[in-house]
């Protein structure tokens, strides 16, 4: 509190000394001073560059008026008002006072920094969409393979364990991704320009073709399925008898005549679609007889039972419909037998 009234009291010195100045350099000039009034006092405070300070003509009367705000004529960004200069004196009592009391608090050392971020604590970027996810978008890549295959590779890294349903010239299949979104199998074609689609999860679809040479030389049979409409598709070739050589299934897929039978679809999928397609060679020196068989079981028994037939000669697809009648579940454990299938085409293919 000394060092303000010490200051206050510098202030004042000041003013006087310079009032006096002004007073006499003004009545040198043989101009009479003007009255100290309230109203004379506003204006100079309020004009564009101060006229003669009301402290000059009475300092009580000045330090009794409430500061005008003039100060707004002081630069925007004003550096420290020095106690006992001039600036402080025209300023007021209170600017003053501020001044003193921003002289006493001590300025930053020079060599002192604020401290420096440590980068192993900094917030890492955020990834850009491209880099941190895969690609969804499923791949399908046809090839063909030895005895007229397409060798179906599907890459769908977003939907891995999806389901996946497969078409082909009317053969329509359900299979499973693995855990990676991928795909591996072998499909029989039907077709010489061998065309596959695919349809995934959340409608997602793709689609490719591929051209299959080697259809001229063999014959395919197939049958489709949904869920418990279960067929078995079985083949007698060269006149064999069940269980001897030249008789196919699903136990015994190859036989010494060059016939193989072929399972398709996944049977753990909650609605399975699965077919059985039986190929033989076309030169007419094989032949075969196609037969499928229905199981009479507590999920077939007294119903109808739904499926499709398939056949494939010389490239040229034709598709039935087929419909079993079961009978009643007094007759369970019995098998129906449906043969006679493709009469015309073992005597087409022995031609």
């Amino acid at each position: 509190m000394d060092r303000k009234r010490k200051y206050l009291g510098m202030a004042a010195i000041v003013l006087v000394a310079l009032g006096a100045g002004q007073l006499v350099q003004t009545m040198a000039g043989g101009q009479p001073p003007r009255p100290a009034t309230p109203e004379n006092i506003v204006k100079t405070a309020a004009g564009p560059e101060p006229a003669i300070p009301a402290a000059m003509m009475d300092p009580l009367l000045s330090a009794a008026l409430p500061v005008a705000p003039a100060a707004a004529s002081v630069d925007p960004a004003p550096d420290t008002l020095a106690p006992g200069t001039a600036e402080a004196a025209t300023a007021g009592p209170a600017t003053t006072e501020l001044a003193a009391l921003t002289a006493e608090v001590p300025a930053m050392p020079a060599g002192d920094t604020l401290p420096a971020v440590d980068p192993s604590v900094a917030t890492p970027p955020f990834a850009t969409g491209t880099a941190a996810t895969p690609p969804c978008d499923p791949v399908l890549t046809l090839t063909a393979a030895p005895q007229a295959m397409i060798s179906v590779v599907l890459s769908s890294p977003c939907q891995p364990g999806g389901r996946v349903v497969l078409r082909h010239a009317g053969l329509t299949v359900a299979e499973t991704l693995d855990g990676k979104g991928i795909l591996v199998l072998d499909l029989p074609a039907l077709e010489a320009k061998a065309q596959v689609s695919v349809l995934l999860p959340e409608a997602i679809t793709a689609e490719s073709s591929v051209e299959i040479p080697g259809l001229a030389q063999i014959r395919r049979f197939a049958v489709q399925w949904m869920a418990d409409d279960t067929f078995q598709l079985t083949a007698l070739e060269n006149g064999a008898a069940y269980g001897e050589p030249g008789f196919v299934s699903a136990e015994n897929p190859v036989s010494p005549n060059g016939g193989y039978l072929m399972s398709l679809g996944n049977p753990a999928d909650a609605m399975p679609m699965l077919a059985q397609v039986y190929t033989w060679p076309g030169d007419g020196k094989t032949r075969a007889e196609p037969v499928i068989e229905a199981a009479v079981t507590d999920l077939t028994c007294g119903r109808e039972m739904l499926g499709r037939t398939l056949l494939s000669d010389n490239g040229r697809v034709s598709a039935k419909d087929l419909s079993l009648a079961m009978p009643d579940c007094s007759a369970t454990g019995d098998i129906l037998v449906l043969n006679n299938l493709v009469a015309g085409t073992t005597l087409a293919a022995a031609n």
